[in-house]
């Protein structure tokens, strides 16, 4: 599996950035409040990194394997693919941030609202910035290390 590249997440962040300015400005009378929904997000992360650290301790004590008291490494597989969907979902929460963050700004002194959803939206856009770590994190993790093979499995010449 491939790692997730940054251009993909930056582009994910630009097109909800975008969605979200947009949509706000369109519906912003039926919208409900943000409220504390980007907990979860930190939620998401913190899972993220506790099975990062699991997964790294694993990896370094050589406790990989098939047996019951090893870490099965489909196990490993699917967190690293955790960790690219957490990227992605951080990253779509920060420009989600972002785009409600620029809407409610230029118009904090003509909205009422903005004073009340301003610190929320940023709320979003860090705990969105908080889960592209967490789950880039958790993806590299997942990596197995180089091998210590001079001769790329070729035996060595006499």
């Amino acid at each position: 599996m491939t790692r997730i590249a940054v251009s993909t997440l930056a582009l994910v962040a630009l097109v909800a950035a975008v969605a979200a300015y947009v949509l706000t400005g369109t519906f912003l009378g039926s919208m409900p409040s943000i409220g504390f929904g980007w907990v979860t997000l930190v939620v998401i992360a913190v899972i993220d990194i506790l099975l990062a650290v699991r997964i790294r301790s694993a990896i370094s004590d050589n406790s990989v394997g098939q047996d019951r008291s090893q870490m099965h490494p489909l196990t490993i597989a699917r967190s690293a693919a955790l960790g690219q969907a957490s990227a992605v979902l951080g990253s779509a929460a920060t420009g989600v941030g972002v785009g409600l963050g620029l809407f409610f700004l230029l118009r904090l002194g003509d909205l009422a609202v903005a004073d009340r959803e301003l610190p929320a939206a940023v709320a979003v856009l860090v705990s969105g910035a908080v889960l592209v770590g967490a789950g880039l994190f958790l993806e590299a993790s997942c990596q197995t290390p180089p091998d210590e093979d001079e001769h790329n499995g070729l035996t060595q010449p006499t």
